[in-house]
C-alpha cells in the first residue's frame, strides 16, 4: 500500500538533561540458537524452562505462557496443586496469571521484583527483536497468541495501545512475523515529517509500556492471593530443594549458573529517557529507536555484548540520542551510512 498524502507528523524534542532524567541499561537474557521453551524431569520434579527471549520477553510473553500451560496440560495435574515460578519479570508474571487460572496454587520466587526487573528496562514496541528460533512453527505460534492477547488487553489498562511504527527501510523484525499478524506495511513515497522526508514504510503494531503493564499484572496476581517470596537460586540443588514438584523456570539470565546453560549471554541496552511528549503517538526504530510512552519518550539503540557491568554509559547515551536525532533531521549520512561508519556496539535488528 501506498501512501504520499499524509498530514505532517510533530518531530520529537530532543532535549535532554542526563541530571534530571539520568539513563537507564538493561542486560538482555538473550540465547544462542533459540529461546529454551521445554519441559525437563529434574529429580522428582517437572520444570518447565521459559527463557532466553532476548529483547522480546514483552513481545512474546503472553504466546510463550501459553506454550507452558500446554505441556504441563498435556502432563496433566490436580487441582489446587502447587506450582512454584522462579522469576518475576515479564514471563514469570505472564505463566503465573495462566496458571493461576487453572486453580493452580503458584508461588513466585524471585531475586527482584517489579520495578527492578530486567523487563522494566524495555522500550515496549510489539515486535520480535534480538531472539533466534530453530522452530518457525512454534515461534509463529507463540508470535500469535502473544499478539491476540496483548491486543485484548487495549483500553483495559495494562498499558497496550495500538501504533504505527515508521521505518527509512523494510523491518527484519516485523518481515519475519505472520502477515495475520502484522500486516504488509504502508509505503511512503515521503515520510510525513517536517524534515525526514525520505521514502519509507509505516508497520500497524502494539506498544506495551512496561511500567503500566507489570504493576497491572502484579497487582492483579497479589488480589488473586498469589505469593511472591524473595529468594535468588544460585544451583539447581535450591530450585529441588522446593517443595513444589512443578517448577516453571523464568529465571532469563539466571538459568546461565542455575542450569549451566552456556548459550545463555547477556546482551546490553542503554536507553535515554527524554521528557513525556503526549503529542508523539507513533514509534520510529530502523537506526535507533524512539517509543513515546506516558512516562517518557524512549531512545535506545545499543547491543552490546562486551561490556564489564549494567551501569548506563552517559557518552554511549549521547550517541545514541544524536544519531536518532540526526535521522528527523534529514541527514542523509544518517540514512545512507556504510556499516563500518555505525559504531560496533549499535544496534542493528529493532
Amino acid at each position: 500500500m501506498t501512501n504520499s498524502n499524509s498530514a505532517t507528523l510533530p518531530d520529537p524534542d530532543f532535549s535532554w538533561d542526563p541530571n534530571a532524567n539520568p539513563p537507564i541499561a538493561g542486560l538482555r537474557p538473550h540465547r544462542t540458537k533459540s529461546y529454551r521453551l521445554e519441559p525437563e524431569i529434574s529429580g522428582n520434579k517437572l520444570v518447565v524452562h521459559n527463557y532466553g527471549h532476548g529483547g522480546a520477553g514483552i513481545t512474546m510473553s503472553w504466546g510463550c505462557a501459553q506454550e507452558v500451560i500446554d505441556v504441563i496440560s498435556s502432563r496433566g495435574f490436580s487441582q489446587n496443586q502447587s506450582v512454584a515460578v522462579l522469576g518475576s519479570g515479564v514471563m514469570g508474571l505472564t505463566a503465573a496469571t495462566l496458571l493461576a487460572q487453572l486453580n493452580l496454587r503458584v508461588t513466585i520466587y524471585a531475586k527482584a521484583f517489579p520495578p527492578h526487573t530486567t523487563s522494566n528496562v524495555a522500550g515496549g514496541q510489539w515486535a520480535p527483536s534480538l531472539v533466534e528460533h530453530n522452530d518457525t512453527h512454534q515461534f509463529n505460534r507463540i508470535l500469535r497468541r502473544a499478539f491476540a492477547t496483548h491486543s485484548a488487553k487495549l483500553g483495559q489498562g495494562y498499558g497496550v495501545s495500538t501504533r504505527l511504527n515508521y521505518t527509512s527501510h523494510r523491518s527484519p523484525n516485523f518481515d519475519i512475523v505472520p502477515r495475520d499478524v502484522i500486516r504488509e506495511p504502508q509505503f511512503f513515497q515521503h515520510l510525513p515529517f517536517g524534515h525526514l522526508r525520505s521514502s519509507g514504510f509505516a508497520y500497524s503494531t502494539l506498544l506495551v509500556e512496561p511500567p503500566i503493564f507489570l504493576a497491572r499484572l502484579q497487582k492483579d496476581l497479589v488480589t488473586a492471593g498469589i505469593l511472591f517470596i524473595k529468594k535468588e537460586f544460585l544451583h539447581i540443588a535450591e530450585v529441588t530443594a522446593l517443595e513444589e514438584n512443578l517448577i516453571v523456570n523464568c529465571t532469563g539470565l539466571g538459568a546461565r549458573d542455575i542450569w549451566q546453560d552456556n548459550l545463555v549471554k547477556p546482551v546490553k541496552g542503554q536507553l535515554v529517557i527524554l521528557p513525556p511528549q503526549p503529542r508523539l503517538q507513533y514509534l520510529y526504530s530502523g537506526h535507533g529507536y524512539l517509543f513515546p510512552r506516558q512516562d517518557g519518550v524512549v531512545v535506545g539503540g545499543s547491543e552490546e555484548t562486551h561490556f564489564v557491568d549494567d551501569k548506563p554509559d552517559v557518552q554511549m547515551c549521547k550517541t545514541i540520542l544524536a544519531r536518532v536525532r540526526s535521522v528527523f533531521e534529514d541527514d542523509a549520512h544518517a540514512l545512507t551510512a556504510k556499516e563500518e561508519t555505525v559504531p560496533d556496539w549499535f544496534i542493528r535488528n529493532k
